[in-house]
């Protein structure tokens, strides 16, 4: 091959080379681009969504605060009617169901209220309160070993929660448990001892149980903590013995 033509094909190679070096270098940049627009996208819609969850976030907590404020009114059907609302906006939101199933109960509507505690489980199973109300709601219908077990669930996760001693000691009275309702009672005014409820189930227990000087002494602590009984229970115990002086 002649000299000139040996230069000629070498020029072509290299030029060749270096055209093939500038796309893919061109390209890589251009890729490299692509890459780093995309990244500041998807920051920018994760930033985005961030700020809406916060908002949501922010529009169901008052949501929430209204329903309990329903509730302590007493206007239970506005109480569930926007608690529904709040799970429009937040399906996935544990303690909405919670209170939605609450303010269900209390309006009447038990069936409908068991499946927003369920549902609330189910987003959430370490959701106390849930428990709780579930218990109440249960104990109320008169379905007392059902209303254990949630009351139970409730104590795992608040092991010093005084009102679900005193439910479940409610529920073991309801039975005629006596003893098992005593020491669950007991174990409610140890944690609080201005515990209304679990003062007048305890005088009750001890009644059935013809325990009637240790129903006065829970009545002398009762008064002492400025808590009153019942005058229905005080009567019967009355009249089963007189209160000691």
């Amino acid at each position: 091959m002649p000299r000139k033509i040996k230069i000629v094909w070498v020029v072509c190679c290299v030029c060749i080379f270096l055209g093939f070096g500038f796309l893919s270098a061109k390209n890589q940049i251009k890729e490299n681009r692509q890459r780093k627009q995309e990244a500041v996208e998807k920051s920018r819609q994760a930033a985005q969504e961030k700020k809406k969850r916060q908002e949501i976030k922010i529009q169901v907590g008052g949501l929430m605060s209204k329903v309990q404020e329903l509730n302590a009114l007493g206007k239970y059907n506005e109480a569930a009617e926007m608690a529904a609302k709040a799970a429009e906006m937040d399906p996935k939101s544990s303690r909405v169901y919670t209170w939605w199933g609450l303010s269900l109960a209390k309006s009447g509507k038990i069936k409908e209220a068991y499946g927003k505690f369920d549902q609330s489980s189910r987003l959430d199973p370490n959701q106390t309160k849930n428990y709780y109300f579930w218990g109440l709601t249960l104990l109320l219908e008169g379905k007392n070993e059902e209303a254990i077990d949630k009351f139970e669930n409730a104590l795992l996760l608040d092991p010093e929660n005084s009102k679900a001693y005193a439910s479940w000691g409610s529920a073991l009275n309801n039975l005629g448990r006596y003893d098992e309702a005593i020491k669950k009672l007991e174990e409610a005014l140890a944690h609080n001892q201005f515990n209304r409820s679990a003062y007048g189930v305890l005088v009750d227990a001890h009644f059935h149980k013809g325990q009637y000087q240790q129903a006065w002494e829970v009545v002398a602590r009762a008064r002492k903590s400025k808590i009153n009984i019942k005058k229905a229970s005080l009567k019967r115990l009355s009249q089963a013995s007189p209160e000691p002086h």
